[in-house]
């Protein structure tokens, strides 16, 4: 009798006895498929993951194939497949299983700094189920990583292979080891670049008290080394290489990182070529000339050979491709280098394509949402050349109406008989728009107060409810892109009570309209101010970037409720006094997030003409910039950041009343009281020619100020540094000009809002003589 065999145990394969290949096995039917060793597994699931079958001819190869595929199961410890002729001539195939053995229980030993319920959840094993030495890898892995992302760079996890032998039962035991903190970064072999210089491209980082724990990460290391070959190629440096090296003390506690690099040679640029590619090879160009392609190469021959200005090449071309509707068109770059000499020739190799005509733009998921609203943000046409860099500009437009939870925008393939033709695929997820709000805040700056808020952010007036249910179900009153809020805030010291209406698109056109009405009463310690009105505003985009605005006010203002300590300048504008106003507003933002910006710019310009009774008319202008920069970034996503603000103000052309004057102190100036950064009263109500130390506001104001945000505690804990400094002032100038600087921490809970809890600690280190300080002050805030 002729047999094979074939086995496999323990994640290794190999044959046992006789030979697969014997020539007196191949091509002979299959009689008979066995399986022995079966216990918890059936054999209806063994037949559903092998090839092998009857009537069908032998082959080794196949065999082999489902010796491998039955043990990366994970079920069995071993697997044999054994052949053997019949009396008949064909071919006995039998595959001899024996089982994992059953976890038992599973067990965690040694951690202390992790539970052992965050430690199972990254098991993939689990008692009950059988032994597999792929997933019990996989387990030691993922602790490890577990534990490195908490600083514990020496960790070690060793399975208890006896235990698990003789009784069944998984221990997994975790030496945990010190946390590592990098005390030391060096930089050897650099001599182009300074070390400051190339610290500057690591996000390792010396440990520093509270604000940095300099925790080691390997991980981080090698996108370190990374950062830094790449800042060499962008200087030129073609062949520089990169490592690291990472020394530990003797207490294992803390570490050295040293970053050893290679520089090589600075290379410049000889020259460019351009050459077209296909499917089958080189092609000559059809749409753009070589000419053409090279004058948009920004390097010119003899210039340092920097890849960033590489990268920027290949994407301008093929941005110019795709603004001709050539959405396939691919462009890659390759360098040569030019014997002995320090130069190096650029070729970039440019598939075309075909050109793409916009068919259908189709757009799915917008079960509530209107088609309109979705579409008027795609700027693309049906017949129109195919504009793939719109398309990503639209995308973008959709998902910053913060009305879907995702937005997808993809170009479809060519239909059979017009291969000219591309359609669009907008697919979106809508998300919950709708809120009702109960809440109560409190900020030093305004007391106590409650909140009943009802809000709806993709609203439309027009889609009264057909029922009751559809009401109660959300259905109605929902679908057009626009805006409603009715909030009613009762407090100690502030309460507003507001109603307002939105549409981004009036009418279908580009102009946005806004109309509110409010109640105001603001009480302070020796009056209070009441007011109410309303507001109509009209804006229009300019681009994806710059947004003008229109907006036309009225409001009734009267002050009471005096005590004889009230300035005499309060009491004069007491009124009642109907204010209308008009003004335009230039504004242009760039920032990645609205409720927590990490990067780009909001620039302000405001003019606002007011019409006071008696002619006291009055002119405001304002402008204000605020800067976001991401410093650093860590191994979870949370990033240190750089704010820097400035803002000013001046009032002109007439009298303003001291409730429309500025004033700085409290949350906007941290370490002076509320609203005390502000000329004072020339007398009170009782004493009217005796100056007292009461802010009556000024008609100019200048801030500036820097906010460096750092996280502490995952993404809801982070601290910060501040410098405020301005002035608020009769006149234009800055001769009573004020500095604080100060620490504080912001509390980022979703349940409570976008906005985080603020509290902040301000020392002034510039005052002037009457100023009132007040070192904490906390609130909740957004950053507009």
């Amino acid at each position: 009798m002729v047999t094979a065999c074939w086995t496999a145990t323990s994640g290794a394969f190999g044959q046992q006895v006789g030979d697969l290949e014997n020539e007196a096995l191949l091509d002979r039917p299959i009689g008979e498929v066995r399986i022995e060793g079966l216990d918890r597994i059936t054999r209806q699931e063994i037949l559903n993951n092998i090839r092998v079958a009857a009537g069908q001819p032998y082959d080794p190869r196949t065999i082999r194939d489902d010796v491998a595929t039955l043990y990366r199961l994970g079920h069995f410890a071993s697997v044999v497949a054994n052949a053997e002729i019949l009396p008949d001539g064909s071919v006995r195939v039998t595959y001899r299983l024996v089982e994992q053995a059953l976890i038992l229980d599973l067990q965690v030993v040694g951690n202390k700094l992790i539970s052992d319920q965050e430690l199972r959840a990254v098991i993939p094993l689990y008692a009950g189920g059988p032994r597999d030495d792929f997933l019990l890898e996989q387990a030691v892995f993922r602790i490890k990583e577990l534990y490195k992302k908490k600083g514990h760079y020496l960790v070690e996890v060793t399975v208890d292979e006896s235990r698990l032998r003789d009784t069944g039962i998984l221990i997994l035991r975790v030496l945990e080891g010190p946390r590592v903190k990098v005390k030391e970064v060096e930089f050897v072999g650099n001599e182009a670049f300074p070390a400051r210089r190339l610290a500057a491209q690591v996000k390792t980082s010396e440990s520093f008290f509270l604000f940095d724990k300099g925790l080691l990460d390997l991980d981080r290391l090698v996108d370190d080394a990374a950062s830094v070959d790449r800042y060499y190629r962008d200087q030129g440096y073609v062949d520089v290489r990169t490592d690291y090296r990472v020394q530990l003390s003797p207490s294992n506690r803390e570490a050295k990182v040293t970053f050893i690099v290679s520089e090589g040679r600075r290379y410049r640029l000889r020259r460019v070529m351009v050459q077209g590619v296909g499917p089958g090879g080189p092609l000559p160009l059809r749409i753009l000339s070589p000419e053409e392609i090279v004058s948009l190469v920004e390097l010119q021959p003899g210039e340092v050979f920097r890849a960033v200005q590489v990268r920027r090449t290949v994407e301008t071309v093929r941005n110019a491709y795709l603004a001709l509707g050539y959405v396939d068109a691919n462009v890659s770059e390759s360098f040569v280098r030019t014997g002995e000499s320090a130069e190096v020739d650029l070729l970039l190799n440019v598939f075309e394509g075909e050109r793409a005509v916009t068919g259908l733009v189709l757009v799915q998921g917008n079960l509530l949402t209107k088609d309109k609203v979705i579409r008027r943000l795609i700027r693309i046409r049906p017949g129109r050349p195919l504009d793939a860099r719109e398309l990503e500009l639209a995308e973008a437009r959709i998902r910053q109406t913060n009305l879907f939870n995702d937005v997808r925008a993809t170009i479809q393939e060519p239909q059979p008989g017009s291969p000219g033709v591309r359609d669009l695929l907008i697919e979106v997820k809508e998300k919950d728009t709708g809120s009702i709000n109960f809440g109560v805040g409190l900020g030093s700056d305004s007391g106590i107060f409650g909140e009943i808020s009802l809000t709806q952010r993709n609203f439309d007036i027009a889609d009264a409810p057909m029922s009751f249910s559809e009401f109660v179900q959300g259905r109605a009153f929902r679908g057009a892109g626009q805006t409603f809020n009715l909030a009613l805030t009762p407090g100690t010291e502030v309460s507003n009570y507001s109603i307002a209406f939105g549409d981004p698109h009036i009418f279908d056109s580009e102009i946005s309209f806004n109309v509110d009405a409010l109640y105001r009463n603001r009480i302070f310690p020796e009056y209070s101010e009441n007011r109410y009105g309303t507001s109509l505003g009209f804006g229009r985009r300019l681009g994806d970037r710059w947004n003008i605005g229109l907006v036309l006010g009225w409001q009734r203002i009267s002050l009471d409720n005096f005590d004889p300590s009230t300035p005499i300048e309060v009491y004069d504008d007491r009124g009642p006094t109907t204010l209308p106003t008009v003004g335009v507003n230039l504004v242009r933002t760039t920032v990645d997030d609205f409720q927590r910006p990490t990067r780009g710019a909001r620039i302000e310009l405001g003019l606002r003409q007011a019409f006071g009774s008696d002619d006291a008319s009055f002119a405001t202008a304002t402008a204000g910039v605020t800067s976001f920069f991401t410093l650093d970034e860590d191994y979870l996503g949370r990033k240190t950041t750089l704010r820097l603000s400035t803002e000013s103000g001046w009032i002109f052309g007439g009298d303003a009343p001291v409730y429309e004057k500025f004033y700085l102190g409290g949350r906007s100036f941290r370490g002076f009281q509320f609203r005390t950064i502000s000329p004072k009263a020339t007398g009170s109500i009782a004493a009217p020619n005796t100056p007292i130390n009461e802010p009556i506001g000024g008609d100019w104001l200048f801030f500036a100020g820097a906010q460096y945000e750092v996280p502490i505690v995952d993404t809801f804990v982070a601290g910060v540094l501040f410098l405020d400094s301005g002035t608020v002032q009769a006149n234009p100038g800055f001769n009573q000009y004020r500095v604080s600087v100060g620490v504080g921490f912001r509390l980022y809970l979703q349940a409570l809002g976008p906005a985080p809890i603020a509290f902040d600690f301000g020392f002034p280190i510039l005052k002037q003589e009457e100023d009132l300080t007040e070192v904490f002050s906390f609130s909740a805030e957004l950053p507009f």
